[in-house]
């Protein structure tokens, strides 16, 4: 499981944009080791946390935004906690090592070798557009070398035996053969009936809970490149999208304010205020380049907090103020007729779906039991037998149809059991395990060194998580937040 939970935490998404920050004020928003935070340094900070994508610093996001929940606001306060207690412990880099870090970063190389043209590109297009210099990407690439020595120092006397490193290589590597018998829920939905009086039946059922999507319509201020045929140049386009951001921050800043209004505000900067048309949480705006940050954003707003936060697109920015909000109301029989048709078609047909599976796998249980294979009881139950190819978790088996739930299903089997009928998305399937393969010993050999790499790594990602929990609660942190 080690190996799966590393590839969950490489797989930490990237809907890093829940955040409480949208609801603090401009002055004082926290206190961290008895000093007083500002809003304008929370969000220097929290622009880095972009920044960290940009350069492929993403052990650094990981270990400080922690979960996808308040992720940028995470990653500010563990941010200044990790400068803090670095400085503590005596370990903060080098000019030297930073210089090196950076000629070791891939985003900074070209076939393997630092490409200085490249820095100042990236230093153009990921700086300017946030108001950064080369001094504050620097910083963010110290926080880096921080990271890396405190999780060196807390791995230092951490080591897995030779046990732990073949049971974690057997868990990655150890093949695994399987067969399998599939139901398709097609071949029950041709035979499945449905009258109208069922559909009107189930509409009085559900009707207290169908209704049609709630919509929002936000005013808006846009911050956006000019449409023009002649596209800018990569580095005056990123000046330009540069001083748009600081335009839209400083905009999204003043309506902080308590009295603040949005066309008072606007009118201060010279902006024009516009309002989209009604949209849904799956339908963006096109006024706002349908973006579905907009969307996302816009249904988080209430008549409390109306205020949202600045909206990222390809041209620009904008800052929204939610306007209207127009709330579901109850489907019409006619209006839920074709989906409570479908609805009920398919409740029907996995109905009986099921109950042909648990009969199969029922059969086929019991002639294996009586000594007959798989594939011979699979075919005395009227069922299909299936060879999976051999996979493991380092090799699966991508290819075959439902092979996700074959595979899950199967490594959880020990040699020689048979799987429930599990649901599959246009069926069910029931699995059997054949056998689990030796390791490779020689495969083992070479890459013992990797696994024992990839452990430590993980024991120390653990360790970290652990040390980070308890320096941050001596920080003392307290935040001003409204609401």
């Amino acid at each position: 499981m080690i190996f799966v939970t590393v590839l969950i935490i490489i797989a930490f998404t990237w809907l890093y944009n829940n955040t409480q920050m949208d609801k603090i004020g401009t002055g004082h928003v926290a206190t961290i080791y008895g000093r007083e935070v500002t809003f304008a340094q929370t969000q220097r900070v929290g622009r880095k946390f972009d920044l960290c994508q940009d350069l492929g610093l993403m052990d650094l996001l990981r270990s400080l935004a922690i979960r996808q929940q308040d992720a940028k606001e995470n990653f500010i306060w563990n941010s200044l906690v990790l400068k803090h207690e670095s400085g503590k412990l005596a370990i903060d880099p080098t000019a030297d090592e930073v210089v090196a870090a950076i000629q070791a970063m891939p985003v900074f190389q070209t076939n393997g070798a630092y490409d200085s043209s490249k820095y100042n590109m990236i230093s153009q297009i990921a700086l300017a557009p946030r108001g950064f210099t080369a001094d504050d990407m620097e910083d963010l690439i110290r926080d880096d070398l921080r990271l890396k020595k405190i999780k060196a120092l807390l791995g230092a006397t951490v080591a897995p035996s030779e046990s732990e490193l073949r049971d974690a290589f057997a868990q990655a590597s150890q093949k695994t053969e399987a067969s399998v018998v599939r139901l398709k829920l097609d071949d029950f939905l041709a035979a499945v009936q449905v009258s109208d009086e069922d559909v009107k039946k189930l509409y009085e059922e559900r009707k207290a809970a169908l209704k049609t999507d709630e919509q929002r319509k936000v005013k808006y201020v846009a911050f956006v490149l000019p449409t023009t045929d002649t596209p800018l140049e990569p580095k005056a386009r990123a000046e330009a999208l540069g001083k748009l951001a600081r335009q839209a921050e400083d905009f999204s800043v003043a309506m902080t304010d308590k009295d603040a209004k949005l066309e008072e505000v606007a009118a201060k900067v010279g902006a024009k205020v516009e309002e989209t048309a009604d949209f849904s949480r799956l339908a963006p705006p096109a006024e706002l380049g349908g973006s579905p940050e907009a969307a996302m954003n816009a249904f988080k707003l209430t008549k409390d907090q109306p205020n949202g936060d600045v909206i990222s697109t390809d041209r620009g920015y904008y800052v929204i103020q939610l306007a209207a909000v127009t709330v579901p109301r109850p489907l019409t029989f006619e209006e839920a007729q074709e989906r409570l048709t479908a609805d009920l078609k398919n409740e029907r047909s996995m109905e009986a779906l099921n109950l042909k599976a648990t009969e199969i796998r029922n059969k086929i249980d019991a002639d294996i039991k009586a000594g007959k294979s798989f594939a011979d009881a699979a075919t005395a139950a009227g069922a299909k037998p299936e060879k999976f190819p051999a996979f493991s978790r380092m090799e699966p088996q991508m290819e075959p149809e439902n092979s996700g739930e074959i595979m899950t299903v199967a490594s959880d089997l020990n040699v020689g059991q048979l799987s429930t009928a599990t649901p599959t998305p246009k069926g069910s399937v029931i699995v059997y395990l054949e056998s689990r393969l030796p390791i490779d010993e020689e495969k083992y050999k070479a890459e013992k060194a990797r696994v024992a790499d990839n452990m430590s790594s993980f024991q120390k990602n653990v360790l970290f998580s652990e040390w980070l929990k308890l320096r941050r609660a001596a920080a003392g942190l307290q935040t001003n937040y409204r609401g």
